[in-house]
């Protein structure tokens, strides 16, 4: 239980901090915490969607434990084999949690114009924090505009 309550404080945390603004974005700390760790679940992007403004992603829940998010996550860009996280202005998003049941896939649309503007062209990940009732984990799914 006080992992879940770690996971909800922290989706809280970064929905009030996630960044990002337009012609202002800049490459933030290094990121180096694992991704994609938990077996049977998987961050993946609608090829098709892709845009210097958003995309959409779905959470492959295949595996049998229940999932919980929030609408926060992060964009990152890669720089010399390492990811950093972009950074710019406040945005504000809902503080709903969601939830992924097993063997379900749960899409989601997301527009990061406001926070971020348009990114320019590179390689870059999209990263969602979800947790389980025993911890929390990242996923990525990398995209190239």
């Amino acid at each position: 239980m006080k992992k879940i309550v770690m996971v909800i404080a922290a989706a809280i945390t970064s929905a009030v901090i996630c960044t990002g603004c337009g012609e202002k974005v800049t490459l933030g700390e290094e990121f180096t915490e694992e991704v994609n760790t938990l077996e049977g679940v998987s961050l993946v992007i609608q090829e098709d969607t892709i845009s210097p403004t958003g995309l959409t992603y779905e959470i492959d829940n295949q595996s049998q434990k229940e999932l919980s998010y929030g609408q926060d996550y992060s964009v990152q860009k890669e720089k010399d084999g390492k990811w950093y996280t972009l950074e710019g202005a406040p945005i504000a998003i809902t503080l709903e949690m969601l939830w992924s049941g097993p063997a379900t896939v749960n899409t989601h649309e997301v527009n990061w114009e406001e926070g971020f503007g348009k990114l320019k062209k590179g390689h870059y990940r999209f990263v969602k924090g979800m947790g389980t009732e025993e911890a929390g984990y990242y996923f990525a799914a990398e995209f190239t505009i």
